[in-house]
């Protein structure tokens, strides 16, 4: 039976967490937060923790109380034996009968389908890791929402975690082959942010135009990760802080003595939602040649494109161009373009300090004054207040 609470006024708690992820440190200022309102407590903290422990460190720690990344039933039947309140809060695995608080990864697998199936794809892939529990719910719930809409399957690559430079550029190569033949345009999720940079990256090496041919989502949202990919990464958001504070709730029950409320002694956070980047920002384009149009833009809106410069390289009639965009896209080019650029507008007011006039530069207006007209009337708010409200 788990130790109760001893009488020191302040337990002593592990909390051993990666803290170099973004869900690592997610959890840790859920934890803070807890604390901060609960607490005190006394923390070693152990910023480094990849899941495996060695030796006999729970034999000479004489804590109350630990949050950890658990991966190996050795560590769990060690953490159970020692009649030390535990919660394990990443639930890579979820065969370890310790208490847990962790994502709900098939939710995060049906909403990335969802995802997909609001821009009208029709194919579907899955890139994820072998033998990685948590890459196969998540896949799971990917199959579970295609299946509900009447896709009855999506492609599947699992790949080795690659270590060696060797192994990446034989991983890579793999992700290549994958993707040639599949259908276009085909909308793809990535097991996380890391694994889906793999796969923009062999989307470059193929050729195929992002998101146009191939749409891309990962899971996480890593904002380095997700800003610093080519194009910028969409994934779907965890709740990383909500998982840290109740598994300290949880623990704080457990030192108590006290039962924990949810059947099965585990608790499974929902995502939180999709930030949509430039890797699935489009409709699922089955004309060559509006696909083509809609790269071009996507790349050169903001350097001026017109409309006049795209019908000249693209040799087609006025009429015969908008007919055919607005049949796949439901908008005109003019709108497209316009729609480009003010999500440029967008993302400069929201990262970085640049004037309107500097903005309005960058973005491809001529005059920040008709920046203003056209971001309020199509975003209903000035600049201003988009950028105070963000």
């Amino acid at each position: 039976m788990p130790r109760a609470k001893t009488s020191r006024t302040c337990p002593r708690v592990a909390v051993c967490v990666d803290k170099t992820s973004t869900y690592g440190r997610g959890v840790l200022r859920g934890i803070a937060e807890y604390v901060e309102v609960h607490g005190p407590w006394s923390l070693c903290l152990d910023h480094h923790a990849s899941g495996h422990y060695t030796g006999d460190w729970l034999r000479h720690w004489t804590g109350d109380g630990v949050l950890a990344y658990v991966d190996t039933p050795r560590l769990a039947e060690q953490l159970r034996r020692s009649g030390i309140p535990a919660v394990e809060l990443f639930g890579t695995r979820l065969d370890l009968e310790l208490p847990q608080v962790a994502n709900d990864e098939v939710a995060f697998g049906r909403l990335a389908a969802e995802h997909l199936l609001q821009r009208r794809f029709q194919h579907f892939g899955f890139s994820g890791y072998r033998q990685a529990q948590w890459s196969d719910r998540r896949l799971f719930g990917f199959r579970e929402r295609l299946a509900e809409a009447g896709f009855a399957t999506a492609s599947l690559l699992s790949s080795q975690v690659s270590g060696s430079l060797a192994d990446w550029e034989r991983a890579q190569e793999e992700i290549v082959r994958w993707l040639e033949p599949l259908p276009k345009p085909l909308g793809v999720m990535a097991c996380s942010d890391r694994h889906a940079l793999r796969v923009l990256d062999a989307c470059r090496r193929a050729g195929f135009a992002v998101p146009e041919e191939v749409a891309v989502l990962g899971v996480d949202n890593d904002e380095e990760t997700c800003r610093l990919a080519d194009p910028p990464l969409t994934s779907v958001i965890d709740q990383a802080p909500r998982i840290g504070y109740e598994a300290a709730r949880w623990l704080d029950l457990l030192m108590q003595g006290r039962p924990l409320e949810e059947p099965g002694r585990r608790l499974l956070i929902p995502p939180a939602g999709v930030a949509t980047r430039r890797s699935t920002e489009t409709t699922a384009i089955s004309d060559p040649l509006v696909a083509r149009a809609a790269r071009q833009i996507r790349e050169r809106a903001c350097d001026g494109l017109t409309v006049p410069e795209l019908l000249k390289e693209l040799r087609i009639s006025r009429t015969s161009f908008y007919d055919r965009f607005h049949e796949e896209l439901g908008r005109s080019p003019h709108q497209e373009i316009l729609r480009v650029k003010l999500d440029r507008v967008r993302q400069l007011l929201t990262q970085t300090t640049q004037s309107l006039e500097q903005i309005a530069a960058t973005a491809g207006f001529k005059h920040a004054e008709y920046l203003q007209v056209a971001f309020k009337r199509e975003v209903g708010m000035t600049p201003g207040t988009y950028r105070r409200s963000h």
